[in-house]
């Protein structure tokens, strides 16, 4: 199992914990900032336990603040998106099942995406990752 420090962006790293085929497990750590994009998930449920500080998440519009120890389940279709607005860094642990191809869209992401590979990118991880709203 590959434990390379996934970047997905300037304030988001993820640590592969474990990955079978029934589950993608990942610790993640958050710097303060801004909110992602929302997207979500055809086939997936994402289960997170907030293990240090605050997590920002809105699931389908709502938005709540997670605290240490809190969970939140995100369902398959559900449109999402989850950052730290506070001062300090934050941690969580991030269960995916089914995985299907997540931990090599993660490592994707973390070598860059210029204009014409993010289109590339979209279709070849559809069945993983989609922004708008479910139709």
């Amino acid at each position: 199992m590959d434990q390379t420090p996934i970047h997905l962006g300037e304030h988001q790293v993820l640590r592969v914990t474990a990955s079978s085929q029934t589950a993608l497990e990942i610790e993640s750590t958050w710097q303060p900032g801004s909110p992602p994009r929302a997207h979500w998930h055809p086939h997936q449920t994402e289960d997170s336990l907030v293990l240090e500080r605050k997590l920002t998440a809105e699931l389908e519009g709502v938005r709540s603040v997670l605290s240490e120890g809190d969970e939140l389940q995100i369902p398959p279709r559900s449109v999402h998106r989850m950052w730290n607005a506070g001062p300090a860094v934050a941690r969580a642990r991030w269960t995916i099942t089914p995985p299907q191809q997540t931990e090599r869209m993660f490592r994707r992401i973390d070598r860059g995406l210029g204009p014409l590979s993010s289109l590339r990118f979209l279709w070849q991880f559809r069945r993983e990752y989609r922004m708008g709203q479910p139709r």
